[in-house]
């Protein structure tokens, strides 16, 4: 129905797709959709651009059925107020109105009223940080979560990623809102934890060591934030930002017990090594080939074939093949679980 509602009635406003628009915008207030989701939705179903004034803030916001957001430097003279000051909204509809614009135009005055209360009441109540974790613990019951999540402003489908952040926090949760991401943080232990409602981008703010859970609906953010746990354990100084998804079988190793991982060979032979020795073996690994390498590294062929053999010599492997690199990669990812986990990074 969406962004085709209009074009097929508007020769015939009839009672029935009155009734369908107002099934569209209930929906939608089911859903506890944000204001942003909510003018974008309007835009697609009235094919116009559709704006709204926040009383409460003076903020104005516009959106076109393409999903183009804009500040509207004026609210245009034809506008629906809503009640208790909480602003307006209006559509910008360019020659004759449709048959449904009275119809879309009243229900969309309903909607935002009700996401502005919502979003005002969130605002008072400080995004409650127990609800967060309410919704991140295993222990948490289905109707319990659901709850939770919608006090937060989600539903229960939303799709959500969790993050697992060290602390401190470099600016990542508030920089992420800054970004236009739907964000809910509390701090568990000695992390930081958040959950974001929109696919996060592929690069993140530098700073912070952050582990990334898959994304899934909110009914099972426990399992994200699991995830999320164990992807931060396999963060380190030059590797700050890890996904669940990226870890694939390493996975396996992130509940060993420290002594465990401490005495593995490989592990102790990569400790030995001096920070030059290890990044030019980490460049290696990520590069594939010496020369990808050494020009990852701004060095020379031969400068880089130095490092390397002096690492193979306290390693006691070659890393001229394949194997080598996995061994190698792998005891890279194994000497930053432990160092997590004598900091008691567990999450």
């Amino acid at each position: 129905m969406q962004g085709l509602l209009l074009r097929l009635s508007t020769l015939d406003a009839d009672a029935e797709s009155a009734v369908r628009v107002i099934a569209y915008f209930d929906s939608l207030l089911r859903d506890h959709v944000s204001v942003p989701v909510l003018l974008a939705a309007t835009a697609r179903l009235a094919q116009c651009p559709v704006g709204l004034l926040d009383g409460a803030t003076g903020r104005r916001f516009r959106t076109s059925p393409g999903g183009a957001v804009e500040t509207p430097a004026d609210v245009p003279s034809q506008v629906r107020q809503l009640s208790d000051g909480l602003g307006a909204v209006w559509m910008e509809r360019e020659g004759l109105p449709h048959g449904l614009d009275e119809i879309v135009l009243e229900r969309y005055a309903v909607a935002a009223e009700v996401t502005l209360e919502r979003a005002a009441a969130l605002e008072r109540s400080g995004r409650d940080p127990a609800l967060v974790e309410l919704v991140l613990s295993a222990e948490t019951g289905e109707a319990e979560r659901a709850r939770a999540l919608r006090l937060l402003g989600f539903a229960p489908s939303t799709p959500l990623q969790a993050l697992a952040i060290a602390l401190p926090d470099r600016g990542l949760a508030s920089g992420l809102r800054a970004m236009g991401h739907q964000v809910r943080a509390t701090t568990i232990g000695d992390t930081a934890a958040v959950l974001v409602a929109t696919t996060l981008p592929s690069e993140l703010p530098d700073g912070s060591r952050v582990g990334i859970g898959p994304e899934l609906p909110g009914e099972r953010a426990a399992e994200s934030w699991a995830g999320a746990r164990t992807a931060l354990r396999f963060t380190g100084p030059h590797d700050r930002v890890m996904r669940w998804s990226d870890l694939g079988a390493l996975a396996l190793f992130a509940d060993l017990p420290e002594p465990a991982v401490a005495g593995l060979a490989d592990v102790q032979a990569m400790e030995r090594l001096g920070d030059e020795a290890v990044a030019a073996v980490r460049a290696l690994c990520l590069a594939g080939s010496l020369r990808g390498a050494a020009t990852a590294m701004h060095l020379h062929h031969s400068s880089m074939a130095a490092r390397i053999a002096r690492a193979e010599s306290v390693l006691g492997f070659s890393l001229a093949d394949p194997a080598g690199r996995l061994r190698a990669h792998l005891a890279l990812a194994l000497v930053r679980l432990r160092a997590n986990l004598r900091a008691g990074t567990r999450a």
